[in-house]
């Protein structure tokens, strides 16, 4: 790669390397790789805490590679997680990406790839490998092929793992460029120069890898007593404890492990960093790698195969046509059923000549995959990639600082646009930061802009030089903090809020403030991802709420409401979409909080009325499905500065019940804002499935008309380039 592009990459895969099979193998070999070019630095996602060391250990023993614990709590806003999941990947990556501008994501994972069709411009660099994918494409549905085109045109580049995968991508999206597909075949270490014939080896096979029904690996511990029988002086080692339980067979891992455990002349070691399976390859005959029958149609092939072959060892293999196209069809050891595996075995195990010439042809196809040389290809790769760390010259520099950019994310995506190049200055608390950092960007930048006025808003007031522009969001948490009192308000340029009542309640805490610098802009409401979805049958009878943490969300009269609406039809039921407030460690602090959702669960369990209709939903990326069971979407707050969840379920055809919070009627529809449960109670009643159809178009309507983010950008260029020499 050329010297005078520096990139930084993002690894955002599916594979968790705290347990080890070909997927994490995959995910830790290139982003080995990607560090290994010159100029490049690398920051890799942990899915789950890294706690095992066999393939964690090389990412952090490399300068380029920076491991991010994806659960930190602090990139949760203090929640903990265990493990993430996809949507949660892609999720943290928008944040990411909005902090560092990464040149090239890479993505493996179809739902990760899917999500990130909501942020085009982050797909725009995405190099996607998917492999979790159905293999033929004719079974592939409408809906399923619009989403690959989207996906196919909208990436940077498509990571094929073996031709098979380019005929498929071909097949389903034929107008693709033939430049967006590239083969990015398994990766192995680079091959030593003097490795043991196999005549000098011992009578030893070899397994290592996942133990899963369709990898045949309950047949292999299975059989080798009998072959023991025949060849006393034979061995068989089996790496690795990922035993992945399987549906057909109830006591499979039990079975599996037991048989790892006890079978005579198997020498189970557990997991291995890959250095070490590496040596124990290098005295081995032949690796194992048979297969279930219904995996010959397969477009993968393992990365174990490169290995034997890396190592000099020969490998039972099916015969399918990718394996002939790799080895040749006529390969001394394919085996497609038990009896030839056990015959290719004894032969491996003993025929020197028939070995070598197996081991010869793993070795040919192995020193196309070397780690050396996948390092060239992803240089060439990286340096097609355009830099987007680089400021353009005509481009207005933004910074984007705060503590919790969740608002504000969408809209810095649609803000990268010609206009702008933005970086974020992400604190880790409403007055902490990495000065260093802040300092180099407040340089950088022509624009600042600060989320939230906190910490961030002190700061950057007191330090704004005379040719740069500060402007600043104010929420509602303001007000019960000093940071916004103690700035220096003559370097503020512009203060916007979400609703009018906002920006009243600031003026009277605030009497600073200018009129005339200040603005209401809506907060994005993605009507794109928003969509009305075919309803259930049960929808018109279902009450929903997203979000109930703090208790000032209300939740008990939205139970109140509910069970009004029971004593009349028992037909009504309530979905409450979110995080379980216990999970929350501030909340578990406060008293009040705790008592309130103690006893608020107790009322919901000891009701006969409320007790089965009650559904808590978890959090996640799929807000848009769940709301296709909502007819009501409630907003039983004490106070809201705007409420997007009221303006997300109007978009998705949701009719909104809203309790007259201080400026609800600013903001959303006045026939949908009561004053009382009985009131609100009436209007759901009132409302028959014709009705109901009516009002749920006029709540996307109505949001389309008042909120569009066509509008809402609009507004944010205006408040970012008022008096910008760039206009």
């Amino acid at each position: 790669m050329s010297a005078s592009r520096k990139k930084r990459i993002l690894i955002c895969g599916a594979p968790d390397l705290n347990y080890i099979d070909g997927s994490s193998v995959w995910s830790q070999t290139i982003t080995l790789a990607l560090a290994a070019v010159k100029g490049v630095s690398v920051d890799f996602i942990a899915k789950s805490t890294p706690e095992r060391l066999e393939l964690y250990e090389p990412l952090k023993s490399s300068p380029n590679v920076n491991i991010i614990d994806g659960v930190t709590s602090t990139l949760w806003e203090g929640k903990k997680h265990r493990r993430l999941t996809m949507p949660m990947m892609a999720e943290l990556a928008v944040a990411l990406d909005n902090r560092e501008s990464y040149d090239v994501v890479v993505v493996r994972g179809r739902e990760i790839a899917d999500t990130l069709l909501n942020y085009p411009a982050l797909l725009a660099r995405c190099w996607l490998y998917l492999t979790d994918v159905e293999q033929d494409s004719t079974k592939y549905t409408q809906l399923e092929v619009a989403n690959f085109v989207k996906l196919a045109h909208g990436c940077a580049k498509i990571l094929c793992q073996s031709s098979g995968f380019v005929q498929l991508w071909r097949a389903i999206v034929p107008a693709l460029h033939e430049s967006k597909l590239v083969v990015y075949s398994p990766v192995i270490q680079d091959i030593k120069s003097a490795i043991k014939p196999i005549k000098n080896r011992p009578a030893r096979a070899i397994y290592a890898g996942k133990y899963k029904a369709e990898w045949m690996t309950l047949e292999m511990a299975r059989v080798w007593p009998e072959l023991l029988a025949q060849l006393p002086n034979a061995e068989l080692v089996m790496i690795g404890d990922k035993i992945h339980s399987d549906p057909k067979q109830i006591n499979y891992v039990d079975t599996m492990r037991g048989l790892l455990e006890s079978t005579r002349g198997l020498h189970w070691l557990g997991p291995m960093p890959r250095k070490d399976v590496q040596n124990q390859l290098l005295n081995c005959r032949v690796g194992l790698s048979w297969r279930a029958e219904s995996m010959d149609s397969t477009l993968e092939y393992s990365t174990k195969l490169l290995e034997y072959g890396g190592a000099g060892c020969a490998a039972i293999i099916n015969r399918n046509a990718l394996h002939e196209s790799l080895v040749g069809s006529d390969y001394p050891f394919f085996a497609n059923n038990l009896d030839e595996f056990r015959s290719k075995l004894r032969i491996a195990l003993t025929n020197d000549d028939l070995a070598q010439t197996a081991a010869d042809r793993l070795k040919a196809l192995a020193l196309e995959h070397t780690f050396s040389k996948r390092v060239e290809l992803l240089s060439t790769w990286l340096d097609e990639a355009p830099a987007v760390t680089k400021s353009a010259p005509n481009k207005v520099k933004v910074v984007v600082a705060g503590h919790d950019l969740k608002f504000f994310n969408k809209i810095i995506t649609s803000l990268r646009s010609d206009i702008f190049e933005v970086r974020c200055d992400v604190w880790s608390g409403h007055n902490k930061h990495n000065e260093k950092n802040s300092y180099e960007l407040l340089d950088w930048a022509d624009v600042i802009h600060c989320e939230w006025c906190l910490g961030n808003l002190n700061w950057y007031s007191k330090r704004k030089k005379p040719h740069q522009r500060l402007v600043a969001r104010f929420h509602a948490q303001e007000m019960k903090l000093p940071y916004m009192t103690s700035s220096n308000w003559d370097a503020i340029d512009h203060v916007t809020f979400v609703s009018e009542h906002t920006r009243r309640i600031a003026f009277s805490f605030y009497p600073e403030l200018s009129f005339n610098k200040t603005s209401v802009v809506s907060n994005y409401l993605d009507e794109n991802s928003f969509v009305p979805l075919k309803k259930t049958g049960e929808a018109l009878f279902t009450l929903g709420m997203i979000g109930y943490s703090p208790k000032s969300k209300r939740l008990d009269r939205a139970i109140n409401l509910l069970e009004s609406l029971l004593q009349l039809d028992q037909r009504y039921c309530l979905r409450v979409k979110g995080s379980n407030p216990f999970t929350y460690s501030w909340l578990l602090k406060r008293e009040e909080e705790t008592s309130y959702y103690r006893n608020l669960m107790a009322r919901i369990n000891e009701s006969p009325l409320l007790r089965y209709r009650v559904i808590f939903d978890p959090p996640g990326d799929d807000v848009n499905k769940w709301l296709s069971m909502i007819g009501h979407i409630l907003s039983p707050s004490d106070a809201e500065s705007f409420h997007m969840a009221v303006g997300e379920g109007m978009l998705a055809g949701a009719v909104p019940i809203i309790w007259n919070w201080d400026g609800a009627l600013d903001v959303w529809p006045k026939d949908a804002v009561f004053c009382d449960e009985s009131a609100a109670a009436k209007a759901v009643l009132d409302l028959d499935l014709d009705n109901w159809m009516l009002k749920s178009e006029a709540s996307r309507r109505f949001v389309l008309d008042r909120h569009s983010s066509e509008q809402t950008i609009k507004s944010w260029h205006n408040i970012l380039l008022r008096g910008s020499p760039y206009v």
